[in-house]
C-alpha cells in the first residue's frame, strides 16, 4: 500500500524561515531608510575672519568643503598687530588643511628679478597685486610685497598659501580663491601687522592671474 503521506517541515525549519525573512525585510528597511535620509554630515561653522581675526574668511570658505570634519583653526602664531614674524596660521575642516604663512626675506638674492624667475617656471602662473607680484602653484600660492625695513633696502615680505587634502590646483575655481586668499594675507600682514612701506599701494581687488 502507497504512502502519500506529506512530510511536514519541523518547527526548527520554520523558524529558520521566519528568522530570514525577518532579516530581509529589515535590510530592505534599512536601506531605504538610508537612501531617505539627508546627509548627515555637519556643516562647517567658520567664522567671518580667521587667523586670529586678522584675515577675511571668504576665500577659506569657498575652498574648504561645506560639510564634513569641524573646521578648526589650529594654531596661529605672529598675526597680531605689530608683530614682525614670521608668522604661521593652520586651518582645517572637512578633510582639507589649509596652510598659511608669511617673513621677510632681506637676502638682496631674492629679489623682484628672483621672483619673476620662480614665476615663469613651467608648473607655476604668474600672479599681480597692484605693485606686488607673486606665482600660483600645483598646491599653492605666493604673493610678495615690498618691505624694506630700512631705506634703500629690498627687502620682501613672502606670504604663502598651501593647500592640502586635494588634487593638484586645476580649475579656475580654486586658482582663484587660493590666489584670493594669498592677497588676503598679504594686504591684512603688510598693512596691520608687519607694516610694510609697500601696503598703501596693495589694491582690494583680486589679485590677476596669469
Amino acid at each position: 500500500m502507497r504512502d502519500d503521506a506529506t512530510v511536514m517541515p519541523s518547527g526548527s525549519s520554520k523558524r529558520k524561515k521566519i528568522v530570514f525573512t525577518a532579516l530581509g525585510i529589515l535590510v530592505v528597511a534599512g536601506v531605504g531608510v538610508a537612501l531617505l535620509l539627508p546627509d548627515q554630515k555637519p556643516t562647517l561653522s567658520i567664522p567671518d575672519t580667521v587667523c586670529a581675526e586678522a584675515v577675511p574668511s571668504a576665500h577659506v570658505k569657498a575652498l574648504l568643503p561645506e560639510k564634513g570634519e569641524a573646521f578648526e583653526e589650529e594654531r596661529a602664531i605672529n598675526f597680531m598687530a605689530d608683530a614682525k614674524g614670521p608668522g604661521t596660521c593652520d586651518l582645517s575642516g572637512g578633510g582639507r588643511i589649509l596652510e598659511i604663512k608669511y617673513g621677510t626675506i632681506q637676502d638682496p638674492e631674492y629679489d623682484r628679478e628672483w621672483v619673476q624667475r620662480n614665476a615663469s617656471k613651467p608648473d607655476n602662473t604668474p600672479l599681480s597685486l597692484g605693485p606686488a607680484g607673486g606665482y600660483l602653484g600645483s598646491y599653492g600660492a605666493e604673493v610678495f610685497v615690498d618691505c624694506p625695513y630700512a631705506k634703500g633696502r629690498k627687502d620682501l615680505l613672502r606670504v604663502s598659501v598651501g593647500i592640502g587634502g586635494v588634487p593638484k590646483i586645476k580649475d579656475d575655481a580654486m586658482k582663484a580663491d587660493v590666489s584670493g586668499l594669498a592677497a588676503d594675507v598679504a594686504r591684512a600682514v603688510a598693512r596691520d601687522v608687519v607694516g610694510c612701506e609697500g601696503a598703501a599701494d596693495l589694491p582690494d581687488s583680486a589679485p590677476k592671474i596669469g
